[in-house]
């Protein structure tokens, strides 16, 4: 390794560049860019070095390499990094059983053929993404890497590999006695004309207030795109399964506006009761009675004392009054999607603590990333953002999820250790490193807060 060599002269550059700062040659704000810099570039370097020593020792030491005959030397690959762009060299070579062509230091870190951007960089890209459009994304990323330059393209590649996330299951499942499941969907414009759905389900404990506003407790969300409703309810099954004891739960209230696929939940939970959305039935109501508040405030009478007759008895007078056609057909909807979601909407009247706030939590999880824009989506497109937000939601990292999510795909050979003949010499040069840094003239002169710094190092370095 010739690690020491390489990085003792950035070292160098970077005391002298402190000194010109202190000393006033050099103003603050560009000692701070061009530190920066040098960092990035010792990055740069320390990478470069790792990987080709790592290359060397596969080489070296055939008994990492059973099997594998070396073909050819010296092959580059630029690779984009955190650091920058970094340039090594590598060996290739061929199975002699099976015939097959490999870089083994690249299969040794996870990089495949095509690659050309860490997947470092491609967390933070997916991360970014969550939040920025794709070109954003990019240019944030790249400029936190040292001004590389990364396409909205690369962005759109990364984000269609981070799969569900993968929820942590806890050590013990809980047992609690009613659990509130909530589900609504976002209606995201398609890059082909007709909208799609993009569902979300949370499940939760309850409520909590803290101060001016409740919060739920224990939240875990989940998205579905492609998934036909009885595969998704069985999927939130296993998550509640995974986190609670299903024996001891009494209620499973199910809150929603009231769609087919939400209700059919109650096929999967034998427990569950289904409870109408509050905000979706204020919304129909006022859509039956229009303007007229007296009617609209006998009506909400009559629906929370769940009083059928009287209820009908008032879209009857709405209907009579009706001067267009168009009015009478939403007088007609809004009552059929009353007489649809009666029993639910009893649940609701009956439950006056339990709130739905399903409408919400789409807006800020979904609809915010997902349709308040004007863009269009694929499906595949809109299937792996929405496991970006619901990995937000439920307050994982998404770099950190997407590089777990790349180690589990990763056909990486086992981690390689440098010979301990090799680190020892490098512990000899690192002795030597620390003469050159007893000649600095700071170190001789007064004490600063400089010359605490680098005898600190030195003495490190001992």
């Amino acid at each position: 390794m010739e690690i020491i060599r390489v990085l003792m002269p950035i070292f160098l550059s970077i005391v002298e560049m402190v000194l010109n700062s202190l000393s006033g040659k050099m103003g603050f704000e560009e000692f701070q860019r061009k530190l920066a810099d040098k960092l990035h570039e010792v990055g740069r370097e320390i990478t470069k070095q790792v990987l080709e020593e790592l290359d060397q020792q596969i080489k070296n030491d055939k008994r990492k390499r059973s099997g594998w005959q070396v073909c050819r030397t010296g092959d580059s690959k630029e690779i984009v990094t955190c650091f920058g762009a970094v340039s090594y060299k590598r060996t290739y070579y061929r199975h002699k059983e099976t015939g097959e062509y490999a870089y083994l230091v690249d299969k040794q870190v996870g990089y495949t053929n095509h690659m050309r951007v860490d997947n470092n960089v491609k967390a933070k890209l997916v991360a970014g993404a969550g939040e920025l459009a794709y070109r954003k994304s990019a240019q944030k990323v790249a400029q936190e890497c040292g001004g590389v330059t990364v396409s909205g393209q690369t962005v759109l590649r990364a984000v269609r590999e981070f799969e569900q996330p993968i929820n942590p299951k806890p050590d013990e499942r809980k047992r609690v006695k009613t659990l509130y499941i909530e589900a609504d969907e976002d209606h995201v414009a398609s890059q082909h004309g007709r909208a799609m759905e993009v569902r979300l389900v949370y499940i939760h404990e309850g409520w909590q207030q803290e101060e001016k506003r409740r919060s739920l407790i224990n939240p875990i969300y989940l998205s579905s795109v492609d998934e036909d409703a009885d595969t998704f309810w069985e999927r939130v099954w296993e998550t509640v399964d995974a986190r609670y004891d299903i024996d001891q739960i009494e209620t499973v209230n199910i809150l929603g506006d009231g769609a087919a696929w939400i209700k059919s939940a109650i096929q999967v939970f034998p427990k569950a009761k289904f409870i109408l959305d509050r905000f979706h039935l204020m919304k129909y109501i006022r859509r039956a009675v229009g303007g007229n508040h007296e009617q609209g405030k006998a009506l909400r009478g009559a629906l929370r004392f769940g009083n059928r007759e009287k209820a009908q008895e008032i879209i009857k007078e709405l209907l009579a009054a009706a001067a267009t056609e168009s009015r009478k057909q939403a007088i007609l909807e809004a009552w059929r999607y009353i007489q649809n979601n009666w029993e639910a909407m009893t649940e609701l009247y009956r439950k006056k603590e339990v709130k739905c706030s399903a409408e919400g939590h789409v807006s800020h999880v979904l609809s915010a990333r997902l349709s308040s824009r004007p863009m269009g989506w694929s499906r595949e497109g809109a299937k792996h953002m929405a496991n970006i937000r619901v990995c937000q939601a439920n307050g994982q990292e998404v770099a950190e999820e997407y590089l777990n999510q790349q180690r589990i795909r990763s056909q990486a050979l086992p981690v390689l250790t440098v010979a301990k003949e090799t680190i020892e010499k490098q512990r000899n040069s690192l002795k030597a490193a620390r003469e050159v840094l007893d000649n600095i003239p700071v170190l001789k002169g007064p004490k600063s807060f400089l010359y605490e710094a680098l005898q600190g190092l030195s003495l490190a370095l001992a």
